[in-house]
């Protein structure tokens, strides 16, 4: 092998695969920090959530709304 080469095994490559999805979620969250509007509408949610104002999945896809998207996309 030539000077300086480096050889980087399976185990260095999965832990690689590891840190770079792990720095990817990193800024995608401080992407959502940073933007004011997401996290105005998280804090809504989590109001929303805490008062009691929140429905079942079955109950969400049974609204009008949401049964023209179903029958739209079948």
């Amino acid at each position: 092998m030539p000077r300086g080469s480096v050889l980087l095994t399976d185990e260095d490559r999965a832990l690689l695969l590891k840190i770079n999805t792990l720095l990817e979620e990193l800024i995608e969250t401080l992407e959502i920090l940073e933007d004011e509007n997401t996290m105005k509408a998280i804090k809504e949610a989590e109001g929303d959530v805490k008062a009691g104002r929140v429905r079942s999945y079955n109950e969400f896809i049974k609204e009008p709304t949401m049964l023209k998207i179903w029958g739209s996309l079948g």
